[in-house]
């Protein structure tokens, strides 16, 4: 699997609870990871946040934001939420954060870990430009249970008219 179609999604606020961190951005893959680690370690003390959803149905989210502007994509240093979406209601226990992220525009695209890099030129270098867009804000990655181990749906949003 390296890099699967393009699709437009319009998604509704998305409330997403996990473990933040932040860092430089140049430095993401050493510190990202570790948020994983915290949120698949300590999974358990959000799972009746989950409104009894089944393992399967679960969203996971890779949640991105410049530590300085909200949502938008990183610069010097980035913040980083490695999370679950939660029900609107639910709030976040000790030790854990809740973003809320407004409803927006999205081109989605899959592909496998490796390719992220390649995908994100894909999409930024041709696609936005062939269709007019504009990148409004940071890239998101989104996470099901029956994707393939290292298998990630990168959400890039864009400004509507």
């Amino acid at each position: 699997m390296d890099i699967k179609g393009v699709n437009r999604i319009d998604m509704p606020t998305l409330f997403v609870i996990g473990k933040e961190g932040s860092g430089l951005a140049e430095e993401g893959p050493s510190w990202v990871p570790l948020l994983w680690d915290q949120m698949n370690s300590h999974f358990e003390e959000i799972v009746e946040l989950l409104a009894g959803q089944e393992m399967k149905d679960l969203h996971l989210w890779g949640l991105m934001s410049d530590s300085k502007h909200w949502l938008e994509p990183w610069q010097e240093e980035g913040r980083y939420l490695a999370g679950v979406q939660v029900p609107e209601e639910a709030e976040a226990p000790e030790g854990w954060a809740r973003w809320e992220v407004p409803p927006m525009s999205y081109l989605t695209v899959k592909a496998s870990a490796e390719k992220i890099e390649d995908a994100t030129k894909l999409m930024l270098g041709e696609i936005f430009p062939l269709e007019k867009l504009e990148l409004a804000g940071a890239i998101h990655e989104h996470y099901l249970p029956h994707f393939a181990e290292g298998e990630v749906e990168l959400y890039f949003p864009f400004k509507t008219e």
